[in-house]
C-alpha cells in the first residue's frame, strides 16, 4: 500500500473517530455546559485518555523496530509477542487495582474538594480498568504497525467513539453522571476487541510466557522502554498540570479548555495520525539499512506536508474561533458564559498545532534512530518552558494563559528537537523546505485577506451556511494560491487526487 493511499485510509478513519469523540464532547456540554459535573468528567477523562495518547505510542517506539528487524531477517516473532502479552497484562491489570483502590487520592491531586472531589473520584474507579485494554490495544496495534497494516488499528478509534456515545445515552439517564464514565471504559474495551480478528490472520495466538532470560530482543527494548515511557509520560504531563491551573482559574475553565482542545485535536489527529503513524516504520526501516539520506528525505516530506495542511487551519480556528464554538456546542446547558469562556483558549491552542505535529514526527526520528534520551530530556525542559509561561501569563490571560503556555511549550520543543536531530544526522531538510514554508505563509496570508475582505457580506448568511461558505472560501483561495505560486507537494496532491478520481469513474 503506497504512503499517499495509507494516510488517506488513515485520515478518513481518524476524521470518523474524532468526530465520534466530538459528538461526545457536544452531548456532554449540552447535559452539564461548562459545570461542575463536565468538570469532574474532563478531570477523570484525563487519566484514560493520558494512557491511550501514551501507551500505544511507546509499545509502539520499542516494539516496531525490534519486530521489523526480526520479520526482515525471516525470524519468528510469535515468542516475543507471547512475553510482550504476560508483561502488559501484569504490569497495567495491577495500574487498574491501584488505580481504583486510590482513586480519591489522585482526585486530590488537581486541587478538588467537596462534592467535585467525590463525584470525579467515583468516575475514577469506573475508568481505571480501561487501562488494561488500552494496554492491549496498544500492544497489539504495534503488531499490526509492524506488519504493515494500520486499517484496523485506526478502525478502532472508530469503534471507540461509536461505542462511548451509544453507551452514554443509554447510561446517563439511568446512573448520572457516572453513566459517562462507564461509557467511556467500555469504548476502550471496544477499540481493543476490533484487533483481535487480524491478530489471528497474522498467525499469533495468545499465550503467557514468563521466560524472560537471555532473551537478547527483549533486553534491547528494555533498554529503551524505561526512557521512552518516562518521555510519553513527559510529553502528556502538561494535560495534567492544565487541569490543576485552571482549577486554580474557578469553575468552568476545565471544561472551557476541554472543548477547545477537543476543536484542535481534530485536525491534529487527523493530520499527525496520517503521518505519523506510516512513517515511523520507514524511518526505523532506513535507519537499520544506514539509508540515512532516505530518512532525510521522508522526515522533510512529513514535516512539509504537516506545515502545508496545518497552518492553514491555525489561520482557520483563529478567524472563526467564535463562529465554530457556537455552532459546535451552545446548546441545552452550554449557554453564552460557557461560549465565551471557550472562545477565548481555542485561538491560543490553534497556535501550537504544527509545533505539536512537527514535535511528535521529529521524536519518532529519535525512536528510529534508537535514541530515546533525548525526547525525554527536550520533554522536561518543555514541561519547566510550560511552567513558567503559565506562572507569567495566568494573571494576565486567565485560562487563555493556560492555552497560550501549551503553543509556547510546543514550539520550543519542536525548535529543540530540530536542532539535537541536525547535529546528530546532519541537516534534516533541505532548501525546498524553506520554499516550501515561504510560499506556505504567503498562501495564507492571501487566504486571510481575501476571508477578512468578504465577511461583511459572508457574516449575513445563517451560522452553519456562514462557516461553510467562508471555510470553502478561504480553502480554495489557499489552494489555488499554492498552485499559482508554483508548490510541488500542492501539484503532488492534486495530481494524486485526479489520478484517484479517474480511476474511481472508470470503476463505475
Amino acid at each position: 500500500m503506497s504512503l499517499i493511499k495509507t494516510a488517506s485510509m488513515i485520515v478518513v478513519f481518524t476524521l470518523i473517530g474524532r468526530l465520534l469523540g466530538f459528538f461526545r464532547s457536544v452531548y456532554v456540554s449540552s447535559l452539564y455546559g461548562t459545570g461542575m459535573e463536565a468538570d469532574a468528567f474532563n478531570i477523570a477523562a484525563t487519566i484514560p485518555l493520558t494512557l491511550f495518547l501514551v501507551v500505544p505510542g511507546a509499545i509502539n517506539a520499542v516494539l516496531i523496530p525490534t519486530m521489523r528487524g526480526l520479520l526482515e531477517n525471516r525470524q519468528g516473532t510469535g515468542e516475543l509477542y507471547h512475553k510482550m502479552l504476560t508483561m502488559i497484562l501484569c504490569f497495567f491489570g495491577a495500574v487498574a487495582v491501584l488505580g481504583v483502590v486510590f482513586a480519591p487520592q489522585i482526585a486530590a491531586l488537581f486541587g478538588l474538594t467537596g462534592d467535585k472531589l467525590d463525584l470525579t473520584a467515583e468516575m475514577l474507579r469506573w475508568m481505571w480498568p480501561s487501562a488494561v485494554f488500552i494496554g492491549l490495544a496498544g500492544l497489539w496495534q504495534s503488531v499490526c504497525n509492524a506488519h504493515q497494516h494500520f486499517f484496523t488499528p485506526t478502525l478502532g478509534t472508530v469503534a471507540n467513539g461509536a461505542v462511548v456515545i451509544l453507551g452514554m445515552y443509554i447510561l446517563v439517564p439511568l446512573y448520572g453522571p457516572t453513566g459517562l464514565a462507564i461509557a467511556t471504559t467500555l469504548g476502550y474495551l471496544a477499540a481493543m476487541l476490533t484487533m483481535l480478528p487480524i491478530l489471528r490472520r497474522f498467525g499469533y495466538r495468545h499465550q503467557l510466557s514468563f521466560a524472560y532470560r537471555n532473551d537478547k530482543a527483549l533486553a534491547g527494548m528494555g533498554e529503551r522502554v524505561v526512557p521512552i515511557m518516562i518521555g510519553a509520560v513527559v510529553a502528556q504531563a502538561t494535560t495534567f498540570l492544565e487541569r490543576g491551573f485552571a482549577e486554580s482559574t474557578g469553575t468552568g475553565a476545565i471544561s472551557a479548555l476541554a472543548n477547545a482542545n477537543q476543536i484542535v485535536q481534530i485536525p491534529m489527529a487527523i493530520f499527525v495520525g496520517a503521518f505519523t503513524l506510516p512513517l515511523f516504520p520507514l524511518l526505523a526501516s532506513h535507519v537499520k539499512r544506514g539509508e540515512m539520506a532516505e530518512m532525510k528525505g521522508i522526515l522533510q516530506k512529513g514535516l512539509a506536508y504537516l506545515f502545508i495542511l496545518l497552518v492553514p487551519v491555525t489561520a482557520g480556528l483563529v478567524l472563526y474561533a467564535e463562529p465554530v464554538i457556537r455552532l459546535a456546542f451552545e446548546r441545552g446547558a452550554f449557554d453564552e458564559h460557557s461560549v465565551a469562556l471557550t472562545v477565548w483558549a481555542l485561538p491560543f491552542y490553534a497556535l501550537g498545532l504544527y509545533a505539536l505535529a512537527s514535535r511528535d514526527l521529529l521524536t519518532r526520528a529519535f525512536y528510529a534512530l534508537e535514541n530515546t534520551r533525548t525526547p525525554v530530556t527536550i520533554g522536561v525542559v518543555g514541561i519547566g518552558i510550560y511552567m513558567l509561561t503559565n506562572w507569567l501569563l495566568i494573571p494576565l490571560m486567565g485560562h487563555g494563559g493556560i492555552a497560550l503556555a501549551n503553543a509556547v511549550s510546543a514550539f520550543s520543543q519542536a525548535i529543540l528537537l530540530f536542532v539535537l536531530l541536525w547535529r546528530a544526522v546532519g541537516i534534516p531538510v533541505d532548501k525546498g523546505f524553506l520554499r516550501t514554508i515561504a510560499r506556505t505563509l504567503a498562501a495564507c496570508a492571501v487566504m486571510g485577506a481575501g476571508i477578512l475582505l468578504l465577511d461583511p457580506w459572508f457574516s449575513s448568511l445563517p451560522l452553519w451556511a456562514y462557516l461553510v461558505v467562508g471555510i470553502g472560501f478561504g480553502a480554495a483561495v489557499y489552494g489555488l494560491s499554492l498552485i499559482l505560486l508554483r508548490e510541488p507537494l500542492a501539484g503532488e496532491l492534486l495530481h494524486k487526487l485526479r489520478s484517484r478520481f479517474t480511476r474511481a469513474k472508470g470503476q463505475s
